[in-house]
């Protein structure tokens, strides 16, 4: 049987200028050149010429982009896991 809906993570990237998550982020900020969030255990950044926020769903987001410059993403670690 072919599954409808998309119930794990996912972060698709598309001839570098779309980006499409689903599962669980928080929005942080973003401006025409930027965009951050929080997505799973992961902080991500990106940076490009023209940031454009075409979808802004419960669990899903889908960002367009213009020359993009950079992808950055740190894993946040919980207090239970520091070494």
């Amino acid at each position: 049987m072919k599954k409808l809906f998309q119930k794990d993570p996912l972060i698709e990237i598309v001839n570098s200028s779309q980006l499409r998550l689903i599962g669980t982020y928080r929005f942080i900020e973003a401006s025409e050149q930027h965009c951050s969030f929080l997505y799973e255990d992961f902080s991500i950044l990106i940076k490009a010429n023209r940031v454009h926020i075409d979808v802004l769903k419960e669990e899903e987001f889908i960002i367009h982009v213009e020359n993009l410059l950079s992808i950055e993403m740190k894993r946040q670690v919980n207090d239970y896991e520091k070494v």
